[in-house]
């Protein structure tokens, strides 16, 4: 106490000051970062803007190096290869101009090339750039491309060779590879500053490094939008304290749309800054050091009085009498302090007796509600606002298995385990936050299902929460009473398939499912032909025998999350949610028709009842409600029924019927040809 106070003030004034300082020199900072990042900017973009012109130049002037030895090579084209060879070698100079030239006829078959031995034959008819010289272009660029003999990275620049009568009569190109030495193999080599550099991006749905500073990384893949020559670097939240960002100017190429890109590290480009930065804070730092010690050293003048007060004060802990020596006849604050002082001891004096009395009363009121407790069934406990046990009752201790004493003064996730903690938590940020909760609460296994209600406990002005009453009561068995009366709602009591209202349901819900993640749902309608002659002929009890017996096979005709239901007397359906296309489904669907046919023995008589499936798809691609879909599905039952049944449909823009698989149509179908189960008709 002697010195904390002083402390406290001399540090919190210095760093009052510090802080102000630190904002303003952030403020700086941040004002500092942003021009000099825009003058960067500028710079880079001017810098990147002149080397691209500088590169269309010297494309333009290799075009026009071109155009004048076509107008050369055009009374020549009679002449052997060799000689043409030899003739465009002293026309160009290599390998300041190119890298190589070449000459191919309007078929695109190779007349020469200074880069190829002569006897090779090679074809460019089906290069990009020579099919542009076909269709009228003046000068062609080619895009990125690897050369077919040396797989050399490269760009090629042709014109058109006319003849006397204006007619194309052969393709002139120059080569740039980029492997070897040309002006656009400098670009590589080039530095931004001193430690950034150049790249050169093709252009295309799939571009590629033309140049790189790593050879290593020439054709290999690149971005389209935002490329940074293999820079990037993720944003940082403080990109003004520590900048990760590069300086990045882009700039296309007029000629054949390729990008340069100039790429300056932010290690140099902010050098200066942040330089800056580290003495700023060095001094900071200092200034600090001093603004403490000198308001320490105010402070302590200031305060002496008061430390005086504070030894009275001590000794009337051990000493009541020296209550005497409180400075109660100073005319200044720390003389009010005292006086107040001895007033608040003396009636705290008075209220000692009475609060010892409150307490033996509480005690025993304690003791009666944890009695009450300790015989209820239910859980009940208690925490407090740092989310720790202050009570639990005797059902709750049994139920971990950990005696009441040994719960007291654990935190939730403790005693639960961090998972259920997780789990739980919403539910008690909710009730902390003044709002009564109940939920049910399943254990791991789904043997024990728990209603929980969380209460808040408020203080006395009823404004601040100061803990939770928690009570659970297990309710496994009316869980599971309601989940039987559901399941017996929605399923068939003849089959144990799912009857209408079940169907309606899953097929609502696998309706949502598709419409929101986009993936197919089929619904096939399963009807028995004739099944009306069993019933007449053999009697109710045979055919319900029927009706099981196909339920069986029609549900190992699906997967195992299929719903299959009986929404009518012999009418069945099924929903494949998550289909994986048309194929699949008229898979399913032939795979019923061929089950069906398979004769069943029931009560001595071999029964054979055929089945018609009529199949629909939806692909969640489109919009489309239940009672649409249900309705092109019923069609196309139709269809399979009007065909001569035993076979499944299709509706889709026509109506598509089609008959088991090994089986041809019977006779000619106005809607739709024959075809083998299976394939789409």
């Amino acid at each position: 106490m002697q010195h904390s106070l002083k402390y406290r003030m001399a540090i919190a004034t210095a760093g009052v000051v510090t802080l102000i300082i630190v904002l303003r020199a952030f403020y700086a900072q941040y004002y500092a970062y942003d021009s000099l990042k825009r003058l960067l900017q500028q710079q880079q973009d001017t810098l990147v803007e002149l080397v691209a012109e500088q590169l269309d130049e010297k494309l333009q002037s290799r075009a026009a190096v071109l155009r004048r030895m076509a107008r050369q090579l055009s009374p020549m084209l009679a002449a052997r290869p060799a000689e043409l060879r030899r003739a465009a070698e002293g026309m160009v100079d290599m390998p300041d101009m190119f890298n190589a030239v070449f000459l191919a006829t309007p078929d695109g078959q190779l007349v020469f090339s200074t880069a190829i031995p002569d006897g090779v034959r090679l074809r460019v008819d089906d290069r990009d750039y020579f099919r542009d010289v076909l269709r009228g272009q003046s000068l062609a660029v080619s895009d990125l491309i690897q050369g077919k003999l040396t797989n050399a990275p490269g760009v090629v620049l042709a014109v058109p060779l006319h003849g006397p009568n204006g007619e194309l009569r052969g393709v002139v190109g120059g080569v740039l590879n980029l492997s070897a030495n040309n002006f656009l193999r400098e670009l590589a080599h080039g530095r931004v500053g001193v430690t950034g550099s150049f790249c050169l991006v093709s252009a295309g749905a799939s571009p590629r490094y033309a140049m790189h500073p790593d050879p290593t990384r020439v054709l290999a893949p690149a971005r389209a939008v935002d490329e940074a020559c293999g820079a990037e670097r993720p944003a940082s939240m403080l990109e003004v304290v520590r900048p990760t960002q590069p300086i990045v100017a882009r700039y296309l190429l007029q000629s054949n749309g390729w990008e340069v890109v100039a790429v300056l590290p932010a290690t140099e480009a902010f050098a200066a800054l942040v330089d800056v930065r580290q003495r700023t804070i060095i001094i900071a730092g200092i200034s600090l050091l001093f603004a403490a010690a000198l308001m320490w050293l105010v402070m302590r003048r200031l305060l002496a009085p008061l430390q005086r007060l504070h030894r009275a004060v001590r000794q009337i802990a051990a000493n009541p009498a020296a209550l005497a020596d409180l400075p109660t006849g100073r005319a200044d604050e720390i003389g009010e302090l005292a006086t107040t002082f001895a007033e608040v001891v003396a009636q705290l004096s008075e209220r000692e007796a009475a609060l010892k009395a409150a307490k033996d009363r509480a005690a025993e009121s304690e003791k009666r509600i944890e009695a009450i407790a300790n015989h209820v069934p239910d859980f009940v406990s208690f925490i407090d606002r740092q989310q720790r046990y202050v009570f639990v009752n005797q059902a709750y201790a049994q139920h971990y298995g950990v005696p009441a004493q040994q719960i007291a003064g654990l935190s939730l996730r403790e005693l639960w385990g961090t998972q259920e903690y997780l789990a739980c938590r919403p539910y008690l940020e909710q009730a902390f936050a003044g709002r009564p909760v109940t939920f049910t609460r399943e254990s791991a296994d789904g043997n024990e299902c728990m209603e929980v209600t969380y209460q808040p406990a408020w203080n006395d002005a009823q404004d601040t929460v100061v803990g939770l009453h928690m009570f659970a009561r297990n309710v496994t068995h009316e869980r599971e009473k309601l989940r039987n009366l559901e399941a017996q709602t929605v399923s068939d009591h003849l089959t144990g398939l799912l009857n209408r209202k079940g169907f309606d349901r899953r097929l609502a819900e696998c309706m949502a499912r598709t419409s929101a993640g986009g993936r197919a749902l089929a619904l096939l309608l399963v009807d028995l032909d004739d099944f009306k002659a069993i019933n007449d002929n053999h009697g109710h009890p045979v055919g319900d025998r029927l009706l099981v017996a196909f339920a069986q096979r029609l549900r190992a005709c699906v997967r195992k999350g299929d719903a299959v239901a009986r929404i009518g007397g012999d009418e069945f359906a099924v929903i494949l949610d998550g289909v994986a296309d048309r194929g699949a489904m008229e898979s399913v669907a032939n795979a019923i028709v061929q089950a069906a046919r398979m004769p069943l023995v029931i009560d001595g008589h071999s029964l054979s009842a055929t089945a018609s499936v009529g199949s629909a798809l939806h692909d969640g691609r489109h919009a489309m409600t239940v009672s649409e879909l249900f309705m092109h599905t019923d069609m196309a039952l139709y269809e399979a029924k009007r065909h001569g049944k035993a076979r499944y449909a299709v509706q889709a823009a026509q109506a598509t019927c089609a008959p088991p698989a090994g089986e041809a149509e019977a006779s000619p179908r106005p809607a739709a040809r024959a075809e083998p189960a299976g394939l789409p008709a």
